[in-house]
């Protein structure tokens, strides 16, 4: 059959031109269509109408079998079966616009230098703008942005090395070979598409250029068009010649001029609008489904929409809501089903890759399903453990570093963990594509991970073998990140019914459907119209560039062959949407919208934004408009609060239950049993305050160190999921030094002592050996480091040999106070406690412990404690002050004495005849016994505590779970907050003897 002239028809309203244009054209092709050779096509925007076209032939009884209904993403791919021209995707164009520059990164021209930095860290603005001047038809020189030209130059050298096209130039040239070639497709119906589908216009011409009967039909503007909406009918009457249009519908007149109900009195019913405020997403969404319910319960409810500014958390809060409520729905956003490449050990790997560092590291260790695949001899806490200790030591965070440390360690241990690290794969810094795809082929090989080669190689094919251009690494982990996309759409059973009453749809795809009703959802500041996305230069220069643009579009467009006032756009051109343009034709969708729901409409918002719940979230302006426009008042904050608690009472609304209240099951009766236990002050610590049961047999008596005891008196939860559950959180290395400089310190200034065989105390040395034995051991730490650097051609940094001179210098210091100190003749350092069983403090008063004295001084050789006078030093690299006996018991309580006092009462049990203690710091000035034993020992009590705690599990808890101010341990992220008063009323009644005797602000 030979191809005949396109009909174009003009229709006030596509809604209202079922009757006289859309249904006949199906009553003329469905007949013959499964018969024909060439396939027939409906052309639609989207799914959403594809899906409403269905439903009213399927209403009118009428089947579509053999007919396509395509939108423009599946015609392009239509399309492409018989295009031999290679279409980049959009990830090679984005890798391939960055790479081009940073090769302009060092230009001496500072704008262009500028220029190509931006580009290379965020391509896609450039690269967008780029693709809608090709589907226009102009170049990018024309825009006179000279700091980007060189970047745009280079970049479409290296497209014609790719033998690469934009997607606008392949749309043009198949509209061209479309002109010439032969047809494709019998009937092509193409509808619904207006000025805001500019960028497909060369697409659907070329759909209708290869149809034999081609019908376009487009929908006359509204009062609020613009002048891209008539050259977009302009320019398809160029095309198709002068469209044929359809007069308005107009209601029938009879003998009156008035209608049954004005007659009678009345006024016709006008649509209802409600709006909802939802504290937050759940609640919100709760009350979008209880707003459903109420419209389907209305008989004139034929079509519902549920309109959402995106795919997101509320939609799929929403659909969830709707399948519990048994509610058959068609969700048309669903939700991201992950694939292989959005697993967690994959972008672990990915993260390692772009940054090989033990945290890095760390994530992608646990994200392993199979540990085993890096060292089957190391498990996955003891290779942690091994690297964390590793780092402690030398404070740099690199793998390569890292490695070679362990490496040159004895421990057998450590030398695994150094021969699996060696044999991981990395990247290079630099290379190819096809070098870095080689190397990433490899390292997956290595993992196992066959999945994830076979579907990198299926979509980078050959091209990469025709780019021989180097790059760095992070280009090309952000184009494999991009690539190497499998996640899917999925909807649950209840929402896979797309011809069902109520419809989860976008506000593009609602365009130019009938719905009764429609709730607006989610419809917050920046939600509708969307926000303009990131651009690709600075704010006067995209000033430029749309005044430019304004410009291209007013040479783009001219006079139709129709005469005066017919203007469409010139051969091989179309419009550019710039963001003026983009949100005028948002706000028309949304007032079209509006305008198409006959009997109800809601406005739904949050009050609070989920990642700043502190602060409100104001509506967007379409919704405060409206709300302005039909309850003739402002939407103030105390109106949103007043909304949001009128929402709340409609969720609980009992006329809209739509299923019998359920008697609360076991587990949630026993979490209401917990949940008035740990509130209740009455009481001591139970077994839901971090305690074992007391009339349980299971008494394990974890041995517990020093440092776990002085946080017994601080943060007893915390120890208690560390001794008796094994759960604990990982260190925060976000600021290591401060450790490091403490263990650096305290290891250095053991070294002043030097015991020898079968002695337990040594001679105290001169302040001249002291110093030069802390310079020799802090000099070692640094040459070590130095050495392993040397290795890796790597320099020790600055800030690391500061902070080292910083820790060698406390080092010094606190040894020279310890040369200052008289009358003692004998010293031991960090001498060993609890290692030989329990250690007696008191009659009757044992722990289980271990902890290590850090100095101990004497004034006789003895190898044993045995009627001794000893005075016991305890390191302090902070500014801890020295102790008072005046407030010895809230000392021990807030555990800053506790340790010392523990090692005190410890030696006195081992036969020390008289024993002081001091804590040695910066700040204290006076070197010299601070507390003897004669002071502790009216404080047993305090140790005996802590003893029962240990014997029987009972702990409680103490301080706040997330403080405002201040450092505190983190608990689990479902720990609830208890009021402080209620567990300092708690830890009275269960650990009486570790409670303050003075308040805090008695000591200030």
């Amino acid at each position: 059959m030979e191809q005949s002239r396109p009909v174009l028809l003009v229709v006030p309203s596509l809604r209202e031109a079922w009757d006289d244009v859309i249904a006949p054209w199906f009553d003329q092709v469905l007949p013959e269509t499964w018969k024909r050779a060439l396939p027939s096509l409906v052309v639609v925007p989207t799914r959403g109408q594809a899906n409403d076209l269905k439903a009213r032939l399927i209403a009118k009884g009428s089947s579509h079998l053999g007919l396509h209904f395509v939108t423009p993403a599946s015609l392009g791919a239509l399309l492409a079966r018989d295009d031999a021209t290679l279409r980049a995707k959009p990830e090679h164009l984005r890798l391939l616009l960055a790479i081009a520059a940073s090769k302009m990164e060092d230009r001496p021209n500072e704008p262009e230098a500028l220029a190509a930095k931006a580009v290379a860290r965020a391509p896609a603005p450039l690269l967008r703008a780029l693709d809608r001047l090709e589907t226009a038809g102009w170049k990018f020189e024309e825009l006179a942005l000279p700091s980007f030209a060189p970047i745009v130059q280079h970049f479409n050298e290296l497209l014609k090395k790719c033998h690469f096209v934009l997607p606008g130039e392949t749309d043009r040239r198949r509209l061209q070979q479309a002109m010439r070639g032969e047809r494709k497709f019998s009937h092509v119906l193409v509808i619904g598409f207006d000025g805001a589908h500019w960028p497909q216009w060369f697409l659907l011409r070329t759909a209708v250029e290869l149809a034999e009967r081609a019908t376009v039909v487009l929908e006359e503007p509204g009062g609020n068009f613009s002048d891209v909406d008539l050259c977009w009918i302009g320019s398809w009457e160029e095309v198709c010649g002068e469209a044929q249009r359809t007069p308005k519908s107009v209601q029938a007149l009879g003998d009156s001029f008035f209608s049954e109900t004005e007659m009678r009195g009345g006024t016709e019913a006008a649509k209802h609008f409600d709006f909802l405020v939802g504290t937050n997403l759940s609640e919100q969404s709760e009350a979008i489904a209880q707003q459903c319910v109420r419209y389907l319960m209305d008989e004139k409810c034929t079509r519902l929409g549920v309109i959402f500014p995106s795919c997101g958390a509320l939609s799929r809060l929403v659909a969830d809501s709707l399948a519990r409520l048994d509610i058959p729905h068609n969700d048309g956003l669903g939700h991201i089903v992950p694939g292989i490449f959005e697993s967690v050990e994959w972008q672990a790997w990915l993260e390692l890759q772009r940054a090989p560092r033990l945290n890095s590291f760390l994530r992608f260790l646990n994200a392993l399903s199979n540990p085993a695949v890096l060292s089957p001899t190391l498990s996955r806490s003891a290779f942690e453990k091994i690297l964390r200790e590793s780092y402690s030591e030398v404070l740099l965070d690199d793998l390569e570093i890292l490695r070679e440390f362990c490496a040159a360690r004895t421990d057998k241990k450590f030398q695994s963990a150094a021969e699996a690290l060696r044999a991981l794969p990395f990247l290079p810094p630099l290379g190819t594509l096809a070098q870095f795809l080689e190397q990433t082929h490899a390292a997956l090989a290595y993992l196992g991970w066959k999945q994830h080669a076979l579907e990198i190689a299926s979509v980078t094919r050959d091209w990469p073998q025709r780019f021989d251009t180097e790059f760095p690494r992070a280009f090309f982990l952000r184009w494999l990140e991009e690539t190497a996309a499998t996640f899917g759409a999925a909807r649950s059973a209840a929402g896979d019914h797309a011809y069902a009453r109520v419809q989860l749809l976008t506000v593009t795809q609602t365009q130019n459907q009938d719905c009764s009703h429609l709730i607006f959802a989610g419809w917050n500041e920046s939600a509708w119209p969307p926000p303009t996305g990131a651009e690709f230069a600075r704010a006067e220069e995209i000033h430029v560039f749309n005044r430019n643009v304004q410009q291209l579009n007013k040479r783009a467009a001219r006079q139709g062959s129709q005469g005066e006032g017919h203007t469409s756009v010139r051969e091989n051109h179309s419009l550019y949407l710039g963001p003026s343009e983009q949100r005028a034709i948002a706000l028309r969708q949304f007032d079209a919208l509006l305008e198409s729901a006959s009997e109800g409409v809601t406005l739904a918002a949050s009050l609070v934004q989920e990642d700043a719940p502190e602060r409100l979230w104001n509506p967007s302006e379409c919704f405060t408009q409206l709300y302005l426009t039909t309850r003739r008042e402002p939407l103030t904050q105390a109106t949103l609060k007043h909304l949001q608690r009128a929402t709340a009472q409609f969720i609980n609304d009992p006329r809209l239950l739509t299923r019998e209240s359920e008697p609360p099951r076991t587990d949630v009766q026993q979490t209401l049993i917990a949940f008035n236990a740990r509130r209740d002050a009455s009481k001591p610590a139970s077994e839901y305050d971090f305690a074992l049961r007391t009339n349980q047999s299971y008494r394990p008596m974890p041995t517990l160190s020093v440092s776990d005891l002085e946080r017994m008196v601080s943060s007893p939860a915390i120890v208690w999921m560390k001794r008796y559950l094994g759960v604990e959180a990982p260190d925060d290395t976000a600021n290591p030094w401060a450790t490091t400089s403490g263990k650096w310190v305290h290891r250095w200034l053991a070294s002043i002592s030097e015991t020898k065989d079968g002695k337990l105390f040594a001679a105290f040395p001169s302040s001249t050996i002291i110093d030069e034995r802390v310079r020799v051991s802090a000099d070692e730490r640094r040459a070590a480091l130095q050495q392993l650097c040397d290795s890796l051609g790597r320099v020790v940094p600055d800030w690391w040999n500061s902070g080292w001179l910083n820790a060698r210098f406390l080092a010094r210091h606190l040894g020279g106070k310890i040369a200052s100190a008289k009358g003692w003749t004998r010293m031991a350092t960090e001498l060993p406690i609890g290692r030989d069983g329990a250690v007696k403090i008191a009659d009757g008063v044992e722990l289980q412990l271990r902890g290590q004295i850090d100095l101990v001084l004497a004034q006789n050789d003895s190898s044993d404690f045995t009627g001794r006078k000893i005075w016991i030093v305890d390191y302090k690299t902070g500014s801890t002050k020295e102790l008072k006996s005046s407030d010895l018991h809230d000392s021990l309580v807030k555990g800053t004495a506790l340790q010392l006092g523990l090692y005190s009462l410890a030696t006195r049990e081992l036969g020390a005849a008289e024993v002081s203690a001091s804590i040695l710091s910066l700040a204290v000035k006076h070197v010299g016994p601070q507390l003897s034993i004669v002071d502790l020992a009216p404080h047993t009590d305090v140790f005996a505590d802590l003893a029962e705690m240990q014997r029987t599990g009972i702990f409680g808890m103490k301080g706040e779970v997330r403080p405002a101010f201040g450092y505190s341990a983190p608990y689990p992220l479902a720990t609830l907050q208890i009021d402080n008063d209620i567990l300092e009323d708690k830890w009275a009644l269960t650990h009486p003897a570790l409670v303050l005797e003075k308040e805090e602000w008695e000591i200030w």
